[in-house]
């Protein structure tokens, strides 16, 4: 845990001009280790208590995990306990409140990282794959066999997959689902380099086969890097007060 002088060369730092991100994450990180002994506890929390009323813009400038200080010494003095957890001023309480209510509604905007045209492709390669596999006599609609509840697991697990991962923001399932359906892919390539060996009569259809298309929408349906969100910057404080 840095030295009190640390600590308070740290506050005076953000208060300058030429604050720079580094020295806010360096402020966070200390504040969020706890003290040891009962008056550093209570100097810990009389330090606390002043981040949150810096002059100027001082007490809401962000960190990169997005946690302005004024947030972030209202969740360190409450990690101290009682009494020092009831010294909070309401109102710093309040904005902390706000402020994370706002940063995971802003979280559930960003869960869905598909583009609309993976979506549309996926939904594509569905429709065709089952029309195909219903042709191919592996799914019929009047009567279930052996082959319907693999063919279907088969056709719907990926593109599943695909879409729940990237909802519930799991890059992992997301990735899953996407080399599922290039291995959809992979299969009807199988199939048409299967049925061009078969001889000289091969039906045309089987050339005409839509192979790609799976490969396309596990392309398309791979995860993405998301980009910051607006207000994740320590160059730019934003104030959550109303």
């Amino acid at each position: 845990m840095p030295a009190p002088s640390s600590l308070t060369e740290l506050r005076a730092a953000l208060s300058s001009p030429g604050v720079i991100p580094a020295e806010v994450d360096a402020l966070l990180a200390a504040i969020a280790q706890p003290p040891e002994g009962e008056e550093a506890l209570r100097a810990r929390a009389d330090f606390l208590l002043s981040l949150m009323s810096l002059p100027g813009d001082a007490s809401v400038l962000t960190g990169s995990a997005g946690t302005t200080v004024r947030t972030a010494a209202v969740e360190a003095l409450l990690e101290l306990g009682y009494p020092y957890a009831l010294e909070v001023p309401p109102d710093a309480l309040e904005r902390a409140r706000r402020e994370r209510g706002s940063r995971r509604k802003k979280g559930r905007g960003r869960t869905i990282n598909v583009p609309t045209s993976a979506l549309v492709v996926t939904v594509i390669t569905v429709q065709l794959q089952l029309l195909l596999l219903w042709m191919f006599g592996f799914v019929s609609f009047s009567q279930v066999n052996l082959l319907t509840l693999p063919a279907l697991l088969g056709l719907f697990g990926p593109p599943a997959l695909a879409v729940i991962g990237a909802r519930k923001n799991s890059p992992g399932v997301q990735l899953l689902g996407a080399v599922g359906l290039g291995l959809q892919g992979l299969f009807w390539l199988m199939t048409v380099l299967l049925a061009t060996g078969m001889g000289r009569h091969t039906p045309q259809v089987w050339l005409a086969l839509p192979w790609y298309v799976p490969l396309v929408a596990g392309f398309l349906m791979r995860p993405r890097k998301q980009p910051d969100a607006p207000g994740t910057s320590t160059s730019a404080p934003q104030d959550v007060s109303p």
